[in-house]
């Protein structure tokens, strides 16, 4: 995303009036995710525009990408000490009607205390224009309530 203006630089000043092309912008995109799972700790998708999550990814586990980009961050907070969880971004390209259950990356973070925000900071997880992507967890103790804020960044 080279040559390409962030929203940070709109906000400091060191970019403004004339110099804005919209076509040049690479804005931050923030989504919230929240499912309840206390049966067991097995991996789950969460669901987009939705509650809840599902042992494998279909039809509410995706969400289109429209434009070029990369997940920066997912914070995570519980009503259950999770543990040493994984947090994984997948997608799928056009063609493919459900996202692969290959992660594109994995992040560990430890959720050692419950109603604690944990943030796991992702550096490949990259996607273009029209992929669908989701996201799972995968705690080593049961989940509890548990909302995500998913960070994007998009360049489109």
């Amino acid at each position: 995303m080279a040559g390409k203006i962030r929203g940070e630089q709109i906000k400091d000043d060191s970019v403004t009036g004339t110099d804005v092309d919209e076509s040049t912008l690479v804005l931050r995109h923030v989504y919230s995710v929240k499912y309840s799972k206390s049966d067991n700790a097995d991996l789950a998708y969460t669901k987009w525009n939705a509650n809840g999550s599902t042992a494998s990814p279909g039809v509410n586990n995706k969400f289109i990408m429209p434009g070029s980009g990369s997940l920066l961050k997912v914070l995570i907070r519980s009503t259950s000490v999770m543990g040493s969880t994984e947090i994984s971004l997948h997608k799928s390209s056009d063609g493919t009607s459900d996202l692969s259950t290959t992660p594109t990356e994995t992040q560990t973070v430890n959720v050692s205390s419950a109603n604690t925000v944990v943030t796991a900071t992702f550096s490949s997880a990259n996607f273009s224009a029209n992929d669908i992507i989701g996201l799972s967890v995968n705690p080593t103790s049961a989940h509890g309530n548990v909302d995500l804020t998913v960070i994007i960044e998009m360049d489109f």
